[in-house]
């Protein structure tokens, strides 16, 4: 009966091992409490929507530095637009983040 626990406990880490060896390093963000916003106007609806995502870049790297900048590993991102008559106007909002390397 021993030998079977002990042989089922040996299966049961090993397992458990390879699990955390294939899931790779974890991955870590540091984000800001507050969220950033910013807006953006044009003609063209993609326009206005990328043109608000560059400006929030562009503010987030004057307060906080280039590393916090990047909208893709931002948190709680939004980009909202609606049409105004002759534009679209857009605005971006989402929490700046970091990457930590653990």
């Amino acid at each position: 009966m021993k030998r079977i626990a002990l042989s089922s406990l040996a299966a049961t880490v090993a397992a458990a091992t390879l699990a955390v060896s294939l899931a790779g390093p974890a991955q870590a963000y540091q984000c800001k409490g507050r969220l950033t916003q910013t807006e953006a106007i044009h003609k063209v609806r993609l326009k206005s929507h990328a043109a608000a995502r560059s400006f929030w870049s562009a503010k987030v790297k004057q307060a906080y530095g280039l590393p916090w900048s990047m909208w893709k590993i931002a948190s709680a991102k939004s980009v909202s637009c609606r049409h105004t008559g002759a534009a679209w106007y857009c605005i971006a909002r989402a929490r700046p983040c970091l990457y930590v390397v653990p």
